[in-house]
């Protein structure tokens, strides 16, 4: 496949989305109900097994944007490429919202409704789940042209001091550890020690970081920690216990699960696949904003018309459900993407 793309970011990317897809398809198993059952079990792996898809898209994009000194002048057509979707989907997930789940109750009105979408701006969560994204990723995008500024021109001593005081602060805050000091640490915390490591990852000169076994020996020990933490955290509280499984969150199983996922993938020569993979992955790879906006209202639809099950090897239809939720997304942006105002939903 001959290509100027950087096709190992577009792999991140197409990663990224299939995890995030599969954190939603298996979510609706991490409730009380199933708690203990067979298909509560096979969820915590699923759920478990994803926890790298918004570290990669965070990575992906901390490398593409901070590998050169970001303009000022730069950030409307970021922040445009951005909103534009979000504003669609927003406003049809909070019409939907009201119609078919009763959101607004039996008989909203039209400035209830015009209500409910001025409070998801300003909360997008209450809308729907993963909005949350959209506001980090463009507080990232605002702030690129002064953290690029700093490494462009930082010592990568410099930059490897931050990402240790990062991942301590972070590990910390985990584990619960309540100091002052820590409300003074904010700014060591949080997405963006993801988006400095993805490009601090891509410059090291370390060669263990340039070891694919390395990468699956991170991958499976940071599953097997949130695995076991889940499930024995449970037993312990005799109660369903998330806090391994945290959205957005510094745990230690996701941190070592992006690691280890993007170690494999930047030291993988991906021009050597199949070209018909890489076109698959590239497409995927274009359309993954919008396949991540869209996806859970195709879930929802899904679930609503009784058309997805997960009730037998849990597992394997969670896999297939995620392939089918990406294919579906996939075409609903390609349908609007076909109409010019539109234009931008399957942006890259």
């Amino acid at each position: 496949m001959k290509t100027d793309r950087i096709l190992w970011v577009d792999w991140l990317k197409f990663l990224a989305i299939f995890g995030i897809v599969g954190i939603h398809v298996s979510s609706s198993l991490l409730t009380p109900d199933y708690l203990f059952s067979i298909q509560w079990y096979q969820g915590v792996v699923a759920a478990s097994l994803f926890r790298f898809g918004i570290i990669l898209f965070l990575m992906a994009s901390g490398f593409l944007i901070l590998r050169k000194r970001q303009s000022i002048q730069d950030i409307p057509r970021r922040v445009k490429r951005v909103l534009v979707p979000f504003v669609f989907w927003l406003i049809l997930y909070a019409i939907l919202k009201a119609v078919f789940t009763h959101e607004l109750g039996p008989s909203w009105a039209f400035g209830d409704l015009i209500d409910f979408i001025i409070r998801g701006f300003l909360d997008p969560t209450i809308i729907s789940v993963q909005f949350w994204y959209v506001y980090m990723i463009l507080g990232l995008y605002i702030l690129s042209p002064i953290i690029s500024g700093w490494i462009q021109n930082a010592p990568i001593e410099e930059i490897k001091y931050y990402i240790w005081i990062w991942i301590i602060i972070s590990i910390l805050q985990f584990f619960d550890v309540h100091s002052i000091l820590f409300d003074y640490l904010r700014y060591f915390t949080g997405a963006i020690g993801y988006f400095i490591l993805g490009y601090y990852l891509v410059i090291q000169k370390d060669e263990l970081f340039k070891n694919r076994t390395f990468g699956a020996i991170l991958f499976i020990l940071g599953s097997a920690i949130t695995i076991i933490g889940t499930i024995g955290l449970s037993f312990v509280t005799h109660g369903q216990s998330l806090s391994f499984i945290k959205l957005g969150d510094l745990t230690p199983g996701a941190f070592l699960q992006g690691i280890g996922l993007f170690i494999i993938v930047f030291n993988t020569d991906f021009t050597k696949a199949d070209g018909r993979i890489n076109e698959i992955v590239v497409k995927i790879s274009k359309m993954s904003y919008g396949i991540y906006l869209s996806n859970v209202l195709v879930i929802n639809f899904l679930e609503k018309f009784n058309l997805m099950h997960l009730n037998g090897i849990t597992l394997i239809e969670i896999f297939i459900y995620i392939i089918l939720v990406i294919i579906l997304s996939a075409a609903i942006i390609k349908i609007m993407d076909m109409l010019p105002v539109l234009h931008l939903f399957s942006g890259d």
